[in-house]
């Protein structure tokens, strides 16, 4: 017995061995292969012994709790050399971008400057810390040469719980039986900078939990983020929630819906789905599914989608309760797939103008804009505004082929280029449904990428006027790729340029996450509010190609027309109704409340948009937000009356008609289309700004 139980275990350890052995060699394999992929395409000449230190530095940077310190054993058992410098002695964690002492080592540097825990620090050396967001970060500007002096700049709370700031003098010390790890942020021969040494050394230190690939992913989004802010990694977990917006769909029920009190109650039956067709209503409230109970026990929005979606053609049981009867209904539902749609409203914004507004740029989005410019055509539509404001973008050619639609003739449209790609020009000579009649483009700082080919496009050769503000100003062009395991990789090949030559994409050198606040900076610096604060890149002046306008490259699309953010109208009161959900989920309560007597009362869209009053509607959205915790504020209230007013009936909208007709409602408050009309009114300004002789 005694031999056949040391059998099964000596089975398992080998198995487990076995196991290991099998996931090292898989993530290596995708590790190299990357390695290839990245000195092979990528925009620009990179430096092959960085790219293996990033990804070393990111395994590390995602090590928590993270500790650059280990044992003398450590060392011992990995045969691995640790960096002959010291630091101060403290382990630290970020917390709403502050830097924390999270522990003080015994006999460091730091214990005897009496660093305690919980202090935040503020600086190192006159080194702000607001632009520290990694570990490898905070502890390169720690370490140095041992006995070597610093100054730590620290907010510390009194005995009174107020703050007070010191100025503390700390040596770097040596700490009897630790040791440095040397990780390659710290310049030294003996960092470890190649991969089987890492993941050895990680799978060590981090959690039995975390696999082997779990870290090597994390050491890879790193690294990828260190070449530029849009080179990314996209794990299989990840990959179909990534790319079902840009293909246009994905396999479900066919539902919207929104968790109200710990219920999941159905928005819209999506029309043509599945749910729709075996009788789901808006204002059902989904009790079970499978047979689970999964009212009041904490669902979240990810478990409802875990539930609900599923391969093709397989069945989900649901039980709902609808209206005030308890009796539960059921249903089987067959999966299928289940458009997601690009445009969000199409409608006419007067008698000769039509309006679309695009979310991204899918698979789906021409035939999309295509139905909806036919049927604005049948209301008389002459003049066109394309809304791109929060437009991320998507593909390419999609773009291209949108560009398409809106330019008369055979026009280049973009053209890309990388250093192992020559330039491609795409150029389109389809007959177009929108080359004829005024077109204006609406822009903000979220408008990117595609939004930029077209929008950039259509100013170049000089066919509309582009509206609002700044543009994001992304110019990079991915390729995705997939790597050994099915997960996939996004790297920068090529940069994009318009027309006219330019390329609007805009500095990330300071790194990905000051790039990504540029766009949040815009409104500290003023830029957001005032056309003088707008930025212009001097060196980089271009004309358009027919008025001969003059436009700037290296930052975004500059619109035509400064349209500043506007802030009037709104206030801490309103701001909190839309932060706590308020506003949803009253209008979903509301509407189910009196859907009966609203669809009686309301039976066309135009109906209710020209008859609706809101005032009784406000008054008890007033009291339930009062149930919800939020404190009613006359002051603030008044301040905002019209904004609230108006964002409450474009949610009731939502929920009694369909999701497009909240934007129908809530455009009056967008002041980038109501200027636009003004200006397509407008004979002598749309020319003049277009520089029309």
């Amino acid at each position: 017995m005694k031999y056949y139980i040391l059998s099964i275990i000596s089975i398992l350890i080998s198995f487990n061995s076995f196991g290991q052995n099998e996931e090292y060699r898989s993530t290596d394999i995708k590790v190299q292969r990357l390695f290839f992929l990245i000195e092979q395409m990528y925009v620009e000449d990179v430096d092959s012994k960085k790219i293996r230190e990033d990804l070393v530095i990111g395994m590390y940077n995602s090590l928590s709790p993270n500790t650059l310190y280990q044992p003398d054993s450590f060392f011992d058992k990995f045969q691995i050399k640790p960096i002959q410098k010291s630091s101060f002695g403290i382990q630290i964690k970020f917390k709403k971008g502050k830097v924390i002492i999270d522990s003080v080592l015994k006999n460091s540097g730091a214990e005897i400057a009496e660093l305690k825990k919980n202090d935040e620090i503020i600086s190192i050396d006159n080194n702000n810390l607001e632009n520290v967001f990694y570990y490898s970060d905070f502890h390169s500007l720690t370490v140095g040469e041992t006995k070597s002096e610093c100054k730590i700049k620290i907010v510390r709370k009194n005995d009174t719980d107020n703050a007070d700031t010191t100025i503390i003098n700390l040596t770097r010390l040596p700490i009897n039986g630790y040791q440095i790890l040397p990780i390659p942020f710290i310049n030294t021969s003996n960092s470890i900078r190649e991969y089987a040494k890492a993941i050895q050394l990680f799978d060590e230190l981090y959690p039995d939990s975390i696999s082997k690939s779990t870290i090597t992913e994390y050491g890879i989004r790193y690294m990828l983020e260190q070449l530029d802010p849009h080179s990314t990694y996209i794990s299989l977990k990840d990959l179909h929630d990534m790319n079902a917006p840009l293909k246009g769909s994905f396999t479900g029920v066919g539902i919207r819906f929104q968790i109200y009190k710990d219920t999941i109650m159905v928005v819209q039956a999506i029309p043509g789905g599945p749910s729709e067709k075996v009788g789901l209503m808006a204002g059902d409230k989904i009790i079970n599914i499978d047979n689970e109970l999964v009212a009041g026990k904490g669902i979240k929005n990810t478990g409802v989608r875990e539930r609900l979606l599923g391969d093709k053609g397989t069945i989900v049981e649901v039980g709902v309760k609808r209206g005030v009867k308890d009796e539960v209904l059921d249903f089987k539902i067959i999966r299928d797939k289940i458009p997601i749609y690009s445009v969000d409203a199409s409608y006419m914004v007067n008698k000769n103008t039509g309006y679309i507004k695009l979310n991204n740029f899918s698979s789906t989005s021409i035939s999309e804009i295509r139905k909806s410019v036919f049927e604005l055509n049948d209301k008389g539509m002459e003049n066109l505004i394309l809304d791109l404001q929060n437009n991320g973008g998507g593909y390419l050619r999609t773009a291209v082929n949108l560009a398409d639609e809106l330019l008369p003739g055979n026009k280049k449209i973009v053209s890309t280029k990388g250093r192992q790609f020559p330039e491609k020009i795409y150029s389109q000579d389809h007959s177009s449904l929108l080359e004829k009649g005024k077109l204006i483009v609406l822009v903000n700082e979220s408008s990117a990428s595609a939004s930029e080919i077209v929008s950039g496009a259509i100013q170049d050769w000089d066919r509309g006027l582009i509206i609002g503000r700044r543009t994001f100003g992304k110019g990079l062009v991915q390729k995705p790729i997939e790597l050994p395991d099915g997960s996939q990789v996004r790297i920068t090949t090529s940069k994009y340029y318009t027309p006219s030559g330019r390329c609007i994409q805009k500095p990330y050198d300071q790194g990905s996450v000051a790039y990504r606040k540029e766009k949040y900076e815009r409104y500290a610096s003023g830029e957001s509010f005032n056309l003088d604060s707008v930025k212009y890149n001097e060196n980089e002046i271009f004309e358009t190609l027919l008025n001969k306008r003059k436009v700037y490259g290296g930052g975004g699309i500059t619109p035509d027309y400064f349209i500043p953010l506007d802030t009037t109208g709104t206030s801490a009161y309103f701001s909190k109704l839309v932060r706590k959900g308020i506003f949803n989920q009253f209008a979903l309560y509301w509407v189910n409340k009196n859907r009966e007597k609203l669809e009686k009362k309301y039976p066309t869209f135009e109906s209710y948009n020209d008859n609706f009053d809101i005032d009784n509607a406000t008054k008890e959205l007033i009291k339930y937000a009062e149930e919800e915790k939020l404190e009613f504020n006359k002051e603030e209230y008044e301040k905002a009356e019209n904004t609230i007013q108006v964002r409450l009936k474009a949610n009731i909208a939502q929920d009694l008609f369909d999701y497009k007709k909240f934007y129908q409602v809530i455009n009056t408050l967008n002041t980038s289309l109501q200027k636009s009309l003004e200006i397509m009114d407008d004979e002598e300004a749309f020319s003049k700004l277009a520089n029309i002789k």
